[in-house]
């Protein structure tokens, strides 16, 4: 005997089958590690938004004073950026 269609439909609504699952067991470093890269492409996109803003400011015709202050900016963003990614990352202790 087969059983009635209103248990099958409410025990699958019931059912979480999205990517996150949550029950016992399940490995929580791996959520924290999507919540992670999704974070990093969040972060990504804003510096690219920001990279686009500079560019259309700074532009033929732009004053000397606006050209001055992005050469400047820019250049100790990426003399900052160049010491940080050149230094060895610390390892985690136990």
């Amino acid at each position: 005997m087969n059983p009635p269609l209103e248990s099958l439909t409410s025990a699958a609504e019931n059912q979480n089958t999205g990517f996150v699952q949550f029950e016992p067991g399940l490995n929580k470093n791996a959520i924290s590690l999507c919540m992670q890269d999704q974070e990093y492409i969040a972060n990504i996109k804003e510096v690219q938004v920001y990279l686009d803003k500079v560019k259309k400011i700074v532009r033929l015709g732009c004053s000397q004073e606006v050209l001055n202050v992005a050469v400047s900016s820019m250049s100790s963003v990426v003399g900052i950026l160049s010491v940080m990614s050149s230094k060895p990352k610390p390892h985690a202790s136990l």
